[in-house]
């Protein structure tokens, strides 16, 4: 009787040690999984069209090349601003495309240990959207503003045709910014100053330290400036190639500078490096490099052409964040909700616009 009360005894003892073992064995898969879904999480179509994850791992601090090619890709790059990054991702719902293939990239930063803002992250996976697959990025290490706007896109080969549009959280599109941003590509990508286009819209200023707002008259739809416009930037591809490398070799030299003379944004990014802040401007570095290639971003002139402030290709919601410390006005202009074909009837003699405002034949 002894004898089979010990064997029970020692029965229940091994019982309880294989449901313990099996615990620890299904918690360490679960945290495994959770560590593989943070570095990449794949989507799905609201229909139901499952995304492909064929892709190698991302280090942050290198261009990442993507496996798929599509007509045009959209980066979202967000830290910690649930919200502004979810009113952002259902403008681009709504998206047209006009039968192209589409791609959405969601990058979120980690701070400087490596942790990511959960809401910002649960949010940003919930999201599938109705164009195309859904894919959403996190960092590999704390890559900042430079990380995340320089090296989340780069294009398969320099003739690839791949459009790409990069956007902060804090921006709303008009459902009309991919027809003219391909409109002007279609046009203007062959000219040799093209950088790219800009979808900012609501406050289009000078930068030679006057503030003058940039204006053509109301039978120009387009206008070239020297300034990139950061608010829905989208590169001329072969361009943006060259400045990843351009960047990456010149920013490991201490001693140089990307200062363009008599500009405002030098003169900001000088007050940057002395608080210790320079790491927060990277586009002083896209704008120094178009000043050294002579390079002009295309703007859009449809509040002239309209006459009204409905017209705009993107808001930008001046939510609080690197630059911005209270939450600013997002009411300057609404989203263009009307299209017509003259909007993307482009002139070959596109007007230049020197730092100042006023036209210019040349860089």
């Amino acid at each position: 009787m002894v004898w089979l009360k010990q064997k029970f005894v020692i029965g229940v003892l091994i019982f309880v040690v294989s449901l313990c073992f099996l615990a620890y064995v299904y918690q360490r898969t679960g945290d495994q999984s959770e560590e593989a879904e943070a570095q990449f999480v794949t989507g799905k179509h609201r229909n139901g069209a499952k995304s492909e994850q064929t892709r190698a791992e991302y280090v942050t601090g290198k261009p990442y090349v993507y496996d798929d090619e599509v007509d045009f890709r959209v980066i979202v790059i967000t830290y910690n601003r649930d919200q502004s990054l979810m009113k952002l991702l259902r403008t681009i719902d709504e998206l047209e495309l006009d039968g192209d293939t589409a791609a959405l990239e969601i990058w979120i930063d980690v701070n400087k240990e490596g942790i990511f803002h959960n809401k910002t992250v649960s949010e940003a996976r919930s999201f599938r959207w109705k164009k195309g697959p859904t894919r959403v990025h996190i960092q590999t290490s704390h890559a900042g503003i430079y990380g995340q706007w320089i090296d989340t896109w780069r294009p398969r080969d320099r003739d690839s045709k791949e459009l790409a549009l990069i956007l902060e959280d804090d921006i709303s599109l008009s459902k009309y910014a991919y027809r003219w941003i391909k409109a002007v590509h279609r046009t203007y990508g062959s000219y040799p100053d093209f950088a790219g286009s800009s979808l900012t819209s609501d406050e289009q200023k000078s930068h030679d330290g006057s503030f003058r707002v940039l204006h053509r008259p109301k039978n120009e739809t387009v206008f070239m400036y020297k300034c990139i416009g950061t608010w829905g930037f989208s590169p001329r591809t072969s361009m943006w190639a060259d400045f990843q490398d351009w960047y990456h070799e010149h920013s490991t030299k201490k001693d140089f500078h990307p200062y363009v003379p008599k500009i405002v944004t030098t003169e900001w990014y000088r007050s940057f490096e002395a608080s210790g802040k320079a790491d927060s401007m990277w586009e002083q570095w896209f704008i120094y490099y178009a000043y050294k290639e002579k390079l002009f971003t295309v703007y859009n002139n449809l509040k002239t052409v309209n006459g009204d402030d409905k017209s705009c290709l993107c808001i930008n919601r001046r939510e609080v964040g690197l630059h911005v410390g209270s939450k600013g006005r997002e009411d300057y202009c609404s989203l263009l909700d009307t299209w017509k074909d003259e909007f993307v009837s482009f002139p070959d003699r596109i007007t230049r616009l020197d730092w100042n405002g006023d036209a210019v034949e040349k860089y």
